[in-house]
């Protein structure tokens, strides 16, 4: 096709696209008017309603995000001295682990049902915060709350179950499109190593036992890597001692006194 075809072709099928989208809202805008032409205020609570939902999806202005909010926090305590991953394969400790999950077919969906913007309020409709998930393929966390486990969950997309041991914490890891092989640690860091797949799901745990951290006023480093030692992915999250638990309902004790 020639360039002028081709330049005649495209400017088509944008005056179609743009005379159908503003078919669509026209008429979209009088079937609102006209179904409720006499119930001002259920108008208005209408477009009060759709308004709320375009906050849950998209920020207030036209804007680049490259780091959201909560990164440019949780980066500020990586942990300040960490060596290569070949050197935490090679001088670290090869701690134990446990598959409570194992998919090898699952799929990462595009969309999931709970992402809409008119469930829970839009909780998890946040638009880049659903493309921070998707650049992601590493996730961790701990049975430390119900709220943070919903939340956990429903953001990455998968149940698995949680294990409330007051005495040996677990450490909960999320891949995906990877089968582990082994988990290394030395001082800050977690190196998760495995064979990249292109699909799949396993959720792991360690216990929090075995990480000795150097720096406790700095977060954890888990690293997902080759077995040749190339970082697939990285998730950084606070240190918790194996006893949580075990001192939190010490705690509510001592507040019920």
């Amino acid at each position: 096709m020639s360039k002028v075809r081709h330049g005649y072709v495209l400017r088509k099928s944008i005056s179609i696209l743009l005379i159908f989208l503003v078919s669509f809202a026209t008429s979209y805008a009088h079937g609102l008017s006209d179904s409720h032409s006499k119930d001002p205020e259920e108008v208005n609570k209408r477009v009060e309603d759709l308004e709320k939902r375009l906050q849950q999806l998209e920020p207030p202005k036209p804007t680049t995000i490259v780091t959201l909010p909560w990164e440019i926090e949780t980066e500020k305590h990586y942990p300040s001295e960490t060596i290569p991953i070949s050197e935490v394969l090679d001088k670290g400790t090869k701690i134990h682990f446990n598959v409570i999950k194992n998919d090898p077919n699952y799929k990462r969906p595009v969309y999931e049902e709970h992402w809409h913007s008119t469930y829970w309020g839009g909780r998890w409709s946040y638009v880049p915060n659903r493309i921070h998930y998707a650049l992601h393929r590493l996730f961790t966390t701990y049975d430390i709350g119900i709220s943070g486990e919903l939340n956990f969950k429903q953001n990455v997309g998968i149940d698995f179950p949680m294990f409330q041991n007051k005495t040996d914490l677990d450490l909960y890891i999320v891949v995906f499109q990877t089968t582990v092989t082994d988990v290394y640690t030395k001082g800050n860091q977690v190196i998760v190593v495995g064979t990249p797949e292109r699909n799949g799901v396993q959720v792991l745990t360690i216990k929090t036992g075995d990480l000795h951290p150097t720096d406790l006023s700095k977060l954890l480093l888990i690293q997902l890597a080759t077995p040749l030692g190339h970082e697939l992915d990285y998730s950084l999250i606070v240190y918790e001692p194996p006893d949580f638990w075990l001192k939190q309902i010490q705690k509510a004790k001592e507040r019920k006194r």
